[in-house]
């Protein structure tokens, strides 16, 4: 005896599959982003003896779509919304650009996720640190 499906019963067997939800999700923020969606962004920079912290949160962006790239005494925080279905198609969801002080050590920078917030951490030079005194030699 062959039952046929009803437009409900169709509809609901979608509504509970997970992953289908969840890839038609991701393809329909990408979507959004491409006609002109955007990811609202909060930064803040908070400054102390040792450094400064740039926070950054993005509602909706994971961990592994945040880019930071670093070039000469600039700092470029990015995201980028990977599509699941095509690995090079890629759309770029915020964009913040901070120029460096000459007393952050750009050796020592270093970004953390944690709890839906992105921390870049921007360490001071030591020497700028301690202040030393010079000498003044009398000739």
């Amino acid at each position: 005896m062959h039952i046929l499906e009803t437009t409900d019963e169709k509809a609901m067997k979608i509504i509970k599959d997970k992953e289908f939800l969840r890839s038609i999700s991701q393809q329909i923020d990408l979507l959004n982003t491409v006609g002109g969606g955007i990811s609202e962004t909060y930064t803040d920079i908070r400054k102390n003896k040792k450094g400064a912290v740039i926070e950054v949160w993005a509602a909706g962006v994971n961990p592994e779509s945040f880019r930071v790239v670093l070039h000469q005494n600039q700092i470029t925080i990015f995201s980028v919304l990977q599509s699941l279905e095509n690995p090079e198609m890629a759309v770029p969801m915020f964009t913040r650009i901070f120029m460096l002080p000459p007393q952050v050590d750009l050796n020592r920078i270093k970004a953390v996720y944690k709890d839906g917030e992105l921390k870049v951490k921007l360490p001071f030079h030591e020497s700028t640190l301690n202040p030393q005194k010079i000498d003044i030699k009398q000739l």
